[in-house]
């Protein structure tokens, strides 16, 4: 989902109804179709951006949030089981497992925390976005360890946080066919999208319109462009193996979700005998992921970029 149209839609609709609703899935287990954080925005008009986790369950909190949005319904809360057996509200469906979801009434109030959630988006820093009984509010200058966390005592007592700001972001090195497969698949699943290459002249970059940014620098220096911690990822992929080496070099130390690099098992061994020489701890290559990307027998620029792509999404979910 690309958070700064999510949030400048629930804008604009404030503006236009003067309400729209916002559903977060606050918390969930493991089979649930809804994922912790997950979000919806429904306007008056029945109009809907984002999911809660689709199908019958996702139809009748649409229509239960229409009635809130009317007056007719009041409780902010509603904890479903999927499942035909259980001791909470059903949700319709039979998969198992459970989810939680908060319905904020978003008003001319919220606009100026809706306004810094958009700040914050575009500064690329996190904040900490509070919803409770009545309240919806977002703290700029403050991030948690979890992104997401929830309590709940009752129906009118728990808290649900989540950091928001500092979005999952591709770093992708080496800006050729492959880097443009992948800036173009890694920004359709939400990711944001910066891709680096040394060349000024290269027609791949200048085609490329999914990466949010173009930087053209010598391979061995992009450590300074990218922001360390859990949603980064660095996507190795230059059209030579000493732009190669000098990318792994510059990445190897960072704290990073996910480092990959393409290659044949040849060409990746030079790389790495060559950064041994060089100083490299060869423990450090233990985090690196290559031959990149899922074994599906890739070959096109398009094949290898779903290969990568699917492979952090396999991280990224494994360790949420």
């Amino acid at each position: 989902m690309n958070e700064k149209r999510f949030w400048q839609f629930a804008r604009d609709n404030i503006n236009e109804y003067d309400k729209v609703l916002l559903l977060t899935v606050a918390d969930s287990s493991n089979h649930s179709p809804g994922r912790q954080g997950f979000k919806m925005l429904l306007t008056p008009n029945g109009s809907t951006l984002g999911t809660v986790g689709g199908g019958i369950m996702e139809k009748q909190l649409i229509d239960y949030g229409i009635e809130l949005l009317s007056g007719k319904e009041e409780k902010q809360i509603k904890r479903l089981q999927h499942s035909l057996k259980t001791d909470l509200e059903e949700s319709g469906l039979i998969c198992g497992g459970y989810q939680t979801i908060i319905f904020s009434l978003l008003a001319s109030e919220e606009i100026k925390s809706i306004d810094k959630i958009l700040e914050n988006l575009n500064k690329r820093e996190n904040g900490i976005l509070k919803l409770s009984y009545n309240l919806f509010e977002y703290d700029s200058s403050q991030s948690q360890k979890d992104d997401c966390t929830f309590n709940y005592e009752n129906d009118t007592d728990y808290i649900y946080k989540e950091n928001i700001g500092f979005t999952d972001t591709a770093y992708i090195i080496g800006g050729g066919h492959v880097g443009l497969a992948v800036s173009q698949i890694m920004k359709f699943i939400g990711f944001y999208v910066i891709v680096f290459d040394h060349r000024e002249d290269v027609f791949t970059m200048n085609q490329n319109t999914y990466a949010d940014e173009k930087i053209i620098t010598d391979y061995k220096d992009v450590n300074q462009f990218i922001k360390e911690g859990s949603k980064s990822y660095a996507i190795i992929v230059t059209p030579m193996h000493m732009g190669d080496k000098d990318a792994l070099c510059s990445v190897i130390n960072l704290d990073l979700k996910y480092i990959g690099m393409m290659g044949s098992a040849r060409k990746i061994k030079t790389v790495f005998n060559n950064l041994i020489k060089d100083g490299v701890d060869k423990k450090l290559f233990d985090k690196v992921h290559t031959p990149i990307g899922l074994e599906i027998e890739a070959e096109t620029p398009e094949e290898i970029a779903v290969s990568i792509a699917a492979e952090i999404i396999s991280i990224k979910r494994k360790t949420e």
